[in-house]
């Protein structure tokens, strides 16, 4: 694995945290940091990057969602036409 060395400035403060861990130890939790970091990013960026979709193809979907409608409103009245067909012939049948 190939690695490079970079230089962070950090405050007083912030290094007088970090300074009791040895090397390695301070070697792994930068390296910790920047990988958390960059799967934050990269889960923003997706994220962006659906609700621009999403926005991009809102009215596409509702024009597609009305057109559908009738259908929809048709198959849920079968529906329950169908269902007090079927409780009236056990009603009536016993």
């Amino acid at each position: 694995m190939h690695s490079e060395k970079i230089s962070v400035p950090l405050t007083d403060e912030l290094f007088s945290e970090i300074k009791h861990l040895n090397e390695n130890e301070q070697n792994r939790f930068f390296r910790h940091l920047v990988q958390r970091y960059i799967a934050r990013k990269k889960k923003e960026h997706l994220r962006a990057d659906l609700k621009e979709g999403y926005i991009e193809m809102a009215e596409l979907n509702r024009s597609i969602a009305e057109s559908f409608a009738y259908a929809e409103w048709e198959a849920s009245h079968i529906s329950e036409s169908n269902r007090h067909a079927i409780q009236y012939n056990k009603e009536v049948n016993g």
